[in-house]
């Protein structure tokens, strides 16, 4: 089982087009409002219909392809051609690489590392920039 992860607003990047809401990572849709939330999801069982399935996926793919993108212009930032090559090809390799994920929970899971690294690589960008800029780290080339 994975350990939950709170999502953290940064402010080295724009917000997101689709805001991360607990229904992204809500183990159940209950149409029923009577039962509380902590129980709604212990008391019924799990029952997904097509359509339900269908928006889930629609949800995790535009995720996905936005958080490639920006991870993409991301690498832009970075300050040298070595660094923006090695953002790219990583992103692409990993992105490939679960390109056939079909476990809901994994899906999520990867969509919230690729955030974290989306933050990385902003701040990373953002710090070495200004450190190639910095007349004082030059002197120690």
């Amino acid at each position: 089982k994975r350990s939950s992860f709170t999502a953290v607003s940064s402010p080295w990047r724009r917000q997101s087009p689709l805001p991360i809401s607990s229904t992204l990572f809500s183990t159940s849709s209950s149409s029923n409002n009577n039962n509380p939330p902590s129980t709604t999801a212990a008391s019924q069982p799990i029952t997904s219909t097509s359509s339900s399935l269908d928006n889930n996926n629609n949800t995790h793919r535009i995720r996905a392809l936005s958080l490639y993108r920006q991870l993409l212009r991301g690498a832009e930032r970075m300050p040298s051609p070595n660094r923006q090559n090695y953002v790219k090809r990583k992103t692409r390799s990993e992105f490939r690489r679960h390109v056939t994920l079909t476990d809901q929970e994994e899906i999520e899971f990867q969509l919230r590392l690729a955030d974290t690294n989306l933050d990385t690589v902003l701040v990373q960008a953002e710090h070495l920039s200004r450190l190639f800029n910095d007349p004082e780290y030059q002197n120690y080339n």
